[in-house]
């Protein structure tokens, strides 16, 4: 199995969710933007684990997919804040580079095509969504993983394709990230006492990173027998949360203030229905946000995570100017010059 990105914070629980609960090989590609110490672990089994050093967009696709058989895909600028930074890596990566891997993966007959989607591109909905619901790119990034769903369920006909849409992540891992919704809202309780929370009335579905893994373990096994084409929401009915209640959550551990600010509103809230990869593939989440505030609180008062781990791993720094910026991609792109050709 080859998953590109595979030092990143999904990719690494996967491939650690991989060698320790099947008997599969698995090939990484990353390039290594937030470093390769997440892979360390895995050089001990040098007979079922390979690293390659690479950019997705550069290396030779067909030399890379030898020997492979299934591909998870989950490299990309993941959020909104880094692809408004970077557009243009945005691009090339999560969308044209994707495609690309997609191509070669048919044309070397690739037995599945995993690609790790979001739930964020249901965008703003007032009901419960599942998988037939339209979706409604309000960032760059939803729209990149849009375009990329959509291509695979119709340009690549004898490619069979996994599309997971994986509600908002959380969780320690081999990786970690701190500017994720639960992990930011944390991070800001400890260092600041408080945590501002905009659009503190919209939703949230959320999942732990292992569960995430879990997923991507389920289509790999039953891989010969689910669907060539399909897309699955990945979550747990009962991680819906509204963004205060999730905050009060971690006021009640870490006794810090709640700043509700309603004029700042982010535009994305959505709930969504998972009950279809339940049905269809047997997944159930076994973690839950409430654990995982408190071992990531405890992790904090022993000092197993330190301050400079809360800052670097954070993709976009809390005071990058990005952060204010609360435009849609329709009104970023109706803010552009227009040609003149």
């Amino acid at each position: 199995m080859l998953i590109v990105g595979g030092a990143g914070y999904i990719g690494s629980t996967c491939v650690f969710r991989l060698l320790s609960t099947t008997n599969m090989r698995v090939r990484v590609l990353d390039k290594l933007m937030y470093g390769g110490s997440s892979t360390f672990p895995f050089f001990a089994l040098e007979d079922r684990f390979e690293f390659i050093a690479g950019d997705i967009r550069s290396v030779d696709l067909d030399k890379l997919l030898e020997g492979v058989d299934v591909v998870f895909n989950p490299a990309a600028l993941v959020g909104e804040h880094i692809c408004k930074k970077y557009p243009e890596d945005a691009q090339t990566i999560n969308e044209d580079a994707c495609l690309a891997l997609a191509a070669a993966c048919e044309r070397n007959g690739i037995k599945r095509f995993i690609f790790a989607s979001t739930c964020s591109n249901y965008g703003k909905t007032d009901d419960f969504v599942d998988e037939t619901a339209p979706v409604a790119a309000l960032s760059l990034y939803a729209h990149t993983k849009i375009n990329v769903e959509k291509a695979l369920m119709t340009k690549f006909p004898k490619l069979p394709c996994t599309v997971l849409r994986f509600a908002t992540i959380y969780g320690l891992a081999c990786r970690v990230r701190f500017d994720l919704l639960v992990h930011e809202f944390i991070r800001d309780a400890w260092n600041d006492k408080s945590v501002e929370i905009y659009g503190p009335e919209g939703w949230r579905p959320f999942l732990h990173v292992d569960d995430a893994a879990r997923a991507v373990v389920m289509v790999c096994e039953q891989a010969s027998t689910i669907p060539p084409k399909e897309v699955y929401n990945v979550g747990a009915n009962d991680q819906n949360f509204q963004k205060e209640t999730l905050g009060k959550l971690i006021q009640a551990r870490l006794q810090c203030e709640l700043k509700l600010n309603h004029k700042a509103v982010d535009k994305r809230s959505y709930k969504v229905n998972f009950g279809k990869i339940e049905k269809h593939l047997g997944f159930k989440a076994i973690h839950s946000p409430e654990v995982s505030i408190d071992q990531i609180c405890t992790g904090l008062e022993s000092g197993l995570i330190t301050a400079d781990q809360l800052e670097e791993s954070v993709n976009v720094a809390k005071d990058d100017p990005i952060r204010k910026d609360t435009r849609t991609l329709d009104e970023i792109n109706a803010a552009k010059p227009k040609s003149k050709l």
